[in-house]
């Protein structure tokens, strides 16, 4: 899964500095929002769902990823994360899921509360 995030996040956005094991991190979190039905052709959910965003993912990742003029890693890291890729689309294809998947993980909603502002009303 992360193999396919950081292979989309790079064709987007050309950026490769992010930091993976940060990514297995948030992964794990978002990724109980799949359920075990959806896990096994998850990775060509994931690619169909770029493909048909890859306008809004370039959007949003020109505005507030990396190098951008509103990047704000600080407040918002997972703007420069390839995990990102997956929050938006669980946001798009379960967002009541996932809604509970990080009410379950303190550390983890700030920051997909934040990014989840970004990818809903930031555009």
């Amino acid at each position: 899964m992360l193999e396919a995030a950081e292979r989309i996040f790079v064709s987007v956005t050309g950026y490769t500095s992010f930091d993976r094991d940060l990514s297995e991190k948030i992964l794990m979190v978002v990724l109980k929002a799949v359920s075990a039905e959806q896990q096994e052709g998850y990775v060509r959910q994931l690619e169909a769902f770029a493909d048909a965003n890859r306008e809004r993912l370039g959007q949003l990742y020109g505005t507030y990823g990396p190098g951008a003029p509103f990047a704000d890693e600080s407040r918002c890291f997972l703007a420069h994360q390839p995990e990102s890729l997956v929050v938006c689309e669980r946001l798009d294809a379960a967002p009541l899921w996932l809604e509970g998947v990080r009410s379950d993980e303190l550390d983890a909603e700030v920051v997909l509360d934040r990014f989840s502002t970004l990818w809903r009303f930031g555009l």
